[in-house]
């Protein structure tokens, strides 16, 4: 591998973060095999520019850009764009590289100019156990359970990517997608390695190349992402349908747990049955009932999944019939 080939470039689209993004960025400078860092600011208004515009004068391999917030596929392509190497390693804003990831992921593209290098990025669960943290623990847990598939299934990285620790050639990058999309607001990694996948892409999935998530979340955005989650699907099984069956969150289910997320997912029932189970995991965490407090916060994952894949659903539906009279 050529010095050339041995380097990258590193885009991390970051939104809020101004505090941890030290600690995200300097462990990537300290890589050799890292050319340069493109941190694209997407809107943010907590001085993430400033201190990043500072930092820059000292240090030639890191570049700032500015975007008027347009969502992290945005962000994430405008970085790419603006890429001097031939390699893109594209990390999220609270993944933190291990010693020798971004070489990991540079040797990982030789011979080969057309495949999509996935890394291993463990969630982070701060012990000795608090209350609140029911809703990290579920992150990791679905995570660790996409990468189990992974292993047993190279496909599946294409209808279930993670992509807070990827790499890809740059062209391919900017192939894929294009400047004229929608902003899906939820799973964009998701529709990026859709679209990767019917470029042609190969994907491949190594543990070696480690990095560490930090995830947080309060019981209230969780929920609201959650939601989001769900709309996002609709609209993705409604451009893929002959995907439902990878793209349905629901899949995992027995038959009676699907009846029953549909059920409390409803317009009538879901507002009492999440702020039901809401209450129920808050309380159990004040009182270190771990085990009702991780239970309770799966189960207003799943409503509130349903609940924004069913309206959502149901809104897509409607247009179709509306585009139907029309013709």
């Amino acid at each position: 591998m050529s010095a050339s080939e041995s380097r990258v470039s590193v885009v991390i689209p970051t939104f809020n973060r101004r505090a941890s993004l030290a600690k995200v960025i300097d462990p990537v400078l300290e890589d050799a095999s890292c050319g340069e860092v493109i941190v694209v600011i997407d809107g943010c208004t907590d001085g993430s520019f400033e201190f990043l515009s500072e930092w820059a004068l000292r240090e030639p391999r890191l570049r700032v850009l500015f975007q008027e917030n347009g969502g992290e596929a945005k962000a994430r392509r405008s970085g790419i764009k603006e890429a001097r190497f031939d390699t893109v390693v594209l990390l999220d804003d609270d993944v933190k590289a291990h010693a020798g990831l971004i070489g990991g992921h540079a040797r990982s593209h030789v011979g080969s100019d057309h495949r999509l290098v996935v890394g291993y990025m463990p969630t982070i669960v701060p012990t000795p156990r608090r209350s609140g943290q029911a809703t990290t623990l579920l992150y990791g847990e679905y995570y660790e359970a996409t990468c189990r598939l992974y292993e047993s299934d190279s496909s599946s990285i294409f209808t279930h990517l993670w992509a807070g620790n990827i790499s890809i050639r740059r062209d391919n990058a900017l192939a894929v997608a294009s400047d004229a999309e929608g902003r899906l607001g939820y799973h964009e990694d998701l529709k990026f390695g859709l679209q990767c996948r019917d470029a042609g892409l190969e994907a491949v999935f190594h543990r070696s190349l480690l990095a560490e998530h930090s995830h947080s979340r309060t019981l209230r955005k969780f929920s609201a992402e959650c939601q989001r989650s769900g709309e996002a699907m609709a609209r993705l099984m409604n451009e893929y349908p002959s995907l439902e069956g990878d793209l349905n969150s629901f899949f995992p289910l027995s038959e009676q747990q699907r009846h029953v997320a549909r059920y409390l997912g409803t317009s009538f029932v879901r507002p009492l049955s999440a702020a039901t189970v809401m209450a129920i995991s808050y309380l159990s965490g004040r009182v270190r009932a771990w085990k009702t407090e991780t239970r309770s916060a799966r189960a207003l994952h799943v409503i509130q999944l349903s609940f924004g894949f069913n309206r959502a659903r149901k809104v897509l539906l409607s247009k179709t019939s509306e585009k139907a009279h029309s013709g």
